[in-house]
Formats: C-alpha cells, sequence, structure tokens
C-alpha cells in the first residue's frame, strides 16, 4: 500500500489558507491589544498633559476648578464630584465646583477644619476608598457618614499645597457602577499636586484684589462721607424753613386743591428730611455704647423680627450658631439696626421664596464672623464694587444707604463687611466683628 509522504497540491492550498487565516487573527489580535493599550495608557497622559498646559494660562480660580473636573470626567466618567476649598473668612471647607449635584444641595454641605474627615485626610495625606476602608467610617462622625452615603460618595481625595490641605475632593460611583481601579485612583491622584498649587495661586490673587478693592472702597467712603456731612448740613437749614413755611401755609386753611397740594408738599418734605437724617448716620453715626454681650441673643432678636415677612413670602431661615456664648463689646442697638438690613436685603432678593442660612462662629479664638447666605438672585460682579455706596441701588423706591450704614456701622466697631455673590446661585454677606 502506498502512503503519501508529501501532501498533495490541494492539501497544500489548503494549509496556506489556514496559515493565512491564524496569521490574521494574530495580527487582529495584537492590533486590538495595542487599541485598548493606547486608550487606557496613552489617552489619559494626553489629558494630563492638555491640563498642565492649561495651568499657565489660566489665572481665574473657578476656570481652574471647572477644568480639573471636566479633565478628570473625561477619563474616568462619574456620576458626581464636589470639590470643597478652605474658607479662611468662615474656617471651614465650601463646596467651590461640583459637576452632577444641584447647587442648592451642595450648598448645605460644608466641612469645618476640625470635623474628623477633615483631620483624617490631613493627617494620613492619601485617598480615602470607602469601600475598602470601611473601618474609617467608624471614626467618622454620624453626621458625616450620612453625608457621604446620601451623596454616593466613593473616594475622597485630599488636595495639598505646601504641606497645608486646602481642599477636599469627592468622587461618587462611576458611571458604569465598576469599583475604582489602581490605574484610576493613581491618574486622580497624580492631578492634585498641580490643582492644589495652581488653586491656592489663585486664591491668592483674589485675596490681593479683595484686598486692594477693600483699601480703595475705605478710602472712596471716607471721601463720600465728608461730603455727605457737609451737604446734608447745607441743605437741612433751608428744609427747616421750606416745611415751617408749608405748616404755617396748611393752618390757613384754604380750598381743597391747596389743601392737597400743600399736603403733598410736607410729605415730600418729610422724605427728604429722612435721606438727609440717614446721609448724616452714614456720615457720623451715632455714639456708640459698647456693652458687651452674646451675640447670638441679638441675632435672635433681630431674626424673630423679620420671621413674619420671610414666612409670608416663602422663605425659610436656617441657623447654625456656635453652643456656646459669642461675646463681643458692642452697641446691641446699632448692630442689630445692621443685621436687620442685612437681613431684609437676603429676603427681598428672594421673591419667590428661598432659603437664608445665618451661622454665627468665632474664627482664630478672635474674631466673631456672622454670615447670613441666602439662594437669590445674586449680584453681578460690576455691581459688587458700588454696593456700599451711598444712593446706589437696584432696589425700586430704595435709598441706597442701608449697607453704607451697616459699612459704617462694622468699621465703629473695629470690624468688617464683606459680600460674595454669584449671579443665579445667591449671596453671602460676611460680618466680623472683634470677640472677647
Amino acid at each position: 500500500m502506498d502512503v503519501e509522504i508529501f501532501p498533495s497540491r490541494n492539501e497544500k492550498g489548503e494549509m496556506k489558507e489556514r496559515r493565512a487565516a491564524a496569521m490574521l487573527s494574530i495580527f487582529r489580535a495584537l492590533t486590538e491589544k495595542l487599541a485598548k493599550r493606547k486608550k487606557s495608557d496613552f489617552y489619559p497622559l494626553r489629558i494630563f498633559k492638555e491640563f498642565e498646559d492649561s495651568l499657565n494660562l489660566i489665572e481665574d480660580f473657578d476656570h481652574i476648578a471647572g477644568n480639573f473636573l471636566g479633565k478628570i470626567k473625561e477619563v474616568c466618567p462619574v456620576q458626581r464630584m464636589i470639590l470643597f476649598i478652605y474658607d479662611s473668612d468662615i474656617g471651614k471647607f465650601k463646596p467651590s465646583a461640583s459637576s452632577g449635584i444641584e447647587d442648592r444641595q451642595k450648598e448645605q454641605i460644608s466641612f469645618s477644619r476640625t470635623s474628623r474627615l477633615v483631620k483624617w485626610l490631613k493627617v494620613n495625606q492619601t485617598f480615602l476608598d470607602i469601600p475598602q476602608r470601611t473601618g474609617v467610617l467608624e471614626y467618622l462622625t454620624q453626621k458625616e457618614t450620612e453625608t457621604l452615603k446620601a451623596l454616593g460618595i466613593e473616594v475622597c481625595f485630599p488636595l495639598m499645597s505646601m504641606n497645608r490641605l486646602i481642599g477636599i475632593l469627592l468622587v461618587g460611583t462611576k458611571e458604569s457602577g465598576e469599583p475604582f481601579s489602581r490605574q484610576e485612583i493613581a491618574f486622580i491622584s497624580s492631578f492634585l499636586p498641580q490643582t492644589g498649587i495652581a488653586l491656592e495661586n489663585a486664591l491668592l490673587f483674589k485675596e490681593q484684589r479683595e484686598r486692594f478693592r477693600r483699601m480703595s472702597r475705605a478710602d472712596k467712603l471716607a471721601t463720600i462721607g465728608e461730603l455727605a456731612a457737609g451737604a446734608a448740613h447745607e441743605i437741612r437749614n433751608p428744609l427747616t424753613a421750606i416745611k415751617s413755611s408749608l405748616q404755617y401755609l396748611e393752618g390757613k386753611g384754604g380750598d381743597a386743591t391747596s389743601q392737597k397740594l400743600l399736603a403733598s408738599a410736607l410729605q415730600e418734605t418729610g422724605r427728604i428730611e429722612e435721606i438727609v437724617s440717614a446721609l448724616l448716620s452714614f456720615s457720623r453715626p451715632s455714639e456708640i455704647r459698647k456693652v458687651r454681650h452674646d451675640l447670638r441673643e441679638t441675632l435672635e432678636e433681630s431674626l424673630e423680627l423679620i420671621s413674619f415677612q420671610a414666612k409670608t413670602q416663602g422663605v425659610s431661615i436656617i441657623k447654625d450658631f456656635l453652643p456656646s456664648p459669642l461675646s463681643v463689646q458692642g452697641d446691641k442697638s446699632q448692630l442689630k439696626q445692621l443685621f436687620l438690613n442685612i437681613f431684609l436685603n437676603s429676603i427681598q432678593a428672594m421673591p419667590s421664596g428661598g432659603e437664608m442660612k445665618v451661622e454665627a462662629l468665632l474664627k482664630d479664638g478672635r474674631k466673631a464672623v456672622v454670615a447670613v447666605s441666602d439662594t437669590g438672585e445674586g449680584i453681578p460682579e460690576q455691581n459688587l464694587d458700588r454696593i456700599f455706596d451711598p444712593f446706589f441701588t437696584t432696589k425700586k423706591g430704595g435709598t441706597g444707604l442701608g449697607l453704607s450704614i451697616c459699612y459704617n456701622i462694622a468699621k465703629s466697631h473695629q470690624g468688617d463687611i464683606e459680600v460674595k455673590s454669584r449671579v443665579g446661585q445667591g449671596t453671602t454677606t460676611l460680618i466680623s466683628l472683634p470677640s472677647l
């Protein structure tokens, strides 16, 4: 029986086809592997390089923060992220930028610098993977744990600069529902050092600009105050004579038309007198009768006076006061006038209802700070420099002297008043006074 040692021509053709198919299969597998490697290994590097380059071009704090979150989401799609930055004015970490969360929801969240989450991140200077480090949850307070759970937070990152914790990044679950890989954690962590330095530099630039703005405002208001005092006195003397003459004519009687005109003239004269008195209050505040008292009591009394108006307008009031007394040396009547003005401004900024939060805290053991935040319309940036100017107002029927008087009351108590606002998000007014 003959046995063929070599394959026939047909078999050779089949072998070539099988070999070609095998090579094609291997080539496809290698191509897919390289494609996957390109996407997972090189794409994040390109994103990182783009972000690094952008830091040399962007100086605005909000743009840096927004770009930071955007680049993370490009490589690692997550349901939500919140960036908290330390606010030295009130001694808390407050939301600065976010993705996947409503503004009103994030504004209700803050962490004090003494909170356990802040302490853990500051001491360990590394990320907290909540599903992998469940033991840390036992160390956190119940409120912190509930907050993280309600937001669906999976990983917390510390934002450090010069060995100081300046921010916290909370990252929610991935859109795919999968756990974070080590590469993804490393990628997010690689952004943090440069971002921390860039954000702190932007904050320093912003603070320096605010400092110059406050100095310029103080000089301008001092000059306006001198002019206002002189003008008020010059107006008051002839105004007294005009009012006396009108009252004399009114007393003599006359026809109905004359009486109506005289009544109208007297009413407008009274209105001018009120403006003149306000001008004098702005330029030369009345004598201060300082007494030691608990600032929380003054706040409670002021809130009680506006509670009905707030309720009628659909504005809810949230109070967050220190549990211990917040002692200051000041004129209770003048401070009450200051707080009433601020509260009424906040309520009037929310014609369709909203939320006003009043916080009272102690900063650095030396300053009593009151923060009044609302969810109103906000103030355009071009108006922020003018809100303390006498007669500047955007309210119908307003005199424009309320905040000017508030400014003088704060200054006469060796304190300060500052307003931060974003259009469409709301306004925060900070009043600081020396504490005892």
